[in-house]
């Protein structure tokens, strides 16, 4: 789905960089958001007939699509076509191709919400009670039934982490081959000098402790119920003295802009370009306080110098060097959140997170790297 430009929309735009001729087929397309980023001439035409763009086109919600990803992703007529490259985190999978075209997935994670986020997913949308709990449960089933059968597909599966391979050994019973997706290095390294965007908010800015830069940390992120930024707004709620920064926007904007209680947490808009650049490179550092199968956003900071403070999850310990580059909280509760941040607060203050560690980190993760595992993979 282009709706919104994240992780999974940027590994997309690798692809085209990769191969500049290709087709571009999605599920749903948002031109108002999507435009600078994949013009609507790039889209295929067959993309505007399809059941869930027009469902979308009239309600501008992704989720009442559901029902009718299955069919639209089966309605795509690849024929044509000798390699097609899919970008899935849900039903992009399920594409039908000739026997003799080579079909090769690239998992961002099976559904969550259709495995092992399902009762979350529930919760956060209120369908866990009653006669709405009653329908969606049988869409559910249905739609992970037809999701196990999809996923037979393919030639060969490609995971963005090992805990999407282990995700997609469980859940589908297919092995896969590990590629890490590409994170734009050099642009954050590249020290920029455009001035930073307005923050409101009352407090004090600068600190000398800091070594000069600006006295805030950042999230980034689209704001929705799975990103668990709440947490980090109840915990920074009680830090008044530290400066959070939400950079981001999407449907749990207003709940979580509901949730601050001082002037230490401000909310800006989305950033793509040389703004978000200056925002993370005159930060403290990252706060990343959910799970995800693979993060974009703190390779990014790192290779800008910055340390982050993260929820342990599994693919952060592929792609970090704990107390080098990065702190960790651990409590699945999040009650060890505080304590850990004010350790990570005075030891990033003093210096002790290594900026050079944190580039040389995440320059593994560098296009020319990404670029030739793929084509590897194609030209087998």
């Amino acid at each position: 789905m282009l709706i919104k430009f994240g992780g999974a929309e940027k590994v997309v735009e690798s692809f085209l960089k990769i191969f500049p001729e290709a087709d571009l087929f999605t599920l749903i397309y948002d031109e108002k958001k999507m435009w600078w980023f994949f013009p609507k001439e790039k889209i295929n035409p067959q993309v505007f007939s399809l059941p869930s763009q027009k469902r979308y086109h009239w309600t501008k919600r992704q989720r009442l699509c559901l029902p009718l990803m299955p069919r639209s992703i089966e309605q795509l007529d690849f024929s044509q076509y000798d390699v097609v490259l899919c970008s899935s985190s849900g039903f992009a999978h399920g594409a039908i191709t000739k026997p003799e075209t080579n079909f090769i997935v690239y998992y961002h994670s099976p559904a969550r919400y259709l495995w092992d986020w399902t009762n979350e997913y529930k919760k956060d949308i209120w369908f866990n009670t009653g006669i709405k709990w009653y329908f969606l449960n049988k869409l559910f089933l249905k739609l992970r039934k037809w999701d196990v059968i999809a996923s037979s597909r393919a030639d060969i599966n490609i995971a963005n982490s090992k805990n999407t391979a282990s995700r997609i050994t469980k859940y589908y019973r297919k092995e896969s081959v590990i590629v890490y997706p590409w994170v734009e290095t050099e642009r954050f390294a590249k020290k920029i000098n455009s001035p930073l965007i307005p923050l409101n908010w009352g407090g004090k800015l600068s600190d000398s402790k800091a070594g000069g830069v600006f006295n805030y940390y950042i999230i980034i992120s689209a704001l929705t119920e799975f990103k668990k930024i709440e947490v980090a707004i109840q915990w920074f709620n009680k830090m008044p003295e530290k400066n959070l920064v939400i950079i981001g926007q999407w449907n749990y904007k207003s709940e979580l802009e509901n949730l601050v209680k001082n002037n230490n947490i401000t909310f800006t808009w989305p950033q793509y370009w040389d703004d978000l650049v200056s925002l993370v490179q005159n930060s403290l550092g990252l706060v990343f306080p959910w799970e995800e199968d693979f993060g974009i956003v703190p390779i990014e900071v790192m290779a800008a110098g910055k340390a982050v403070f993260a929820y342990k999850w599994w693919w952060l310990t592929e792609t970090v060097l704990e107390w080098i580059t990065w702190e960790f909280f651990k409590d699945k509760e999040w009650k060890d959140f505080v304590e850990k941040f004010e350790i990570f607060d005075e030891k990033n203050r003093d210096k002790k997170y290594s900026e050079k560690e944190c580039r040389k980190q995440a320059e593994k993760f560098s296009i020319d790297v990404f670029e030739k595992e793929i084509k590897k993979i194609i030209n087998k």
